[in-house]
């Protein structure tokens, strides 16, 4: 499992954050689909950034760099 964060700002102010685990990013945006935030939050792992999650709206998934994957 791993640990997620979500972020909710209210401009430059973060003003609401949670914690919780999920095996891997698709669980942990299933879970945040339960939720409409009225506010624009950030989801994170650890320092990664896994998504924006506009206010009312879907995430939108951070892009990804696979630049550190060995291949075989």
């Amino acid at each position: 499992m791993s640990r997620y964060f979500i972020f909710c700002m209210d401009g430059d102010a973060i003003v609401d954050r949670f914690d919780f685990e999920a095996e891997d990013d698709s669980e942990a945006l299933a879970l945040l689909a339960l939720r409409r935030e009225k506010l624009e939050c950030d989801l994170w792992c650890g320092d990664r950034l896994v998504a924006t999650i506009p206010s009312g709206a879907n995430p939108v998934l951070a892009g990804r760099s696979f630049g550190n994957r060995s291949s075989g």
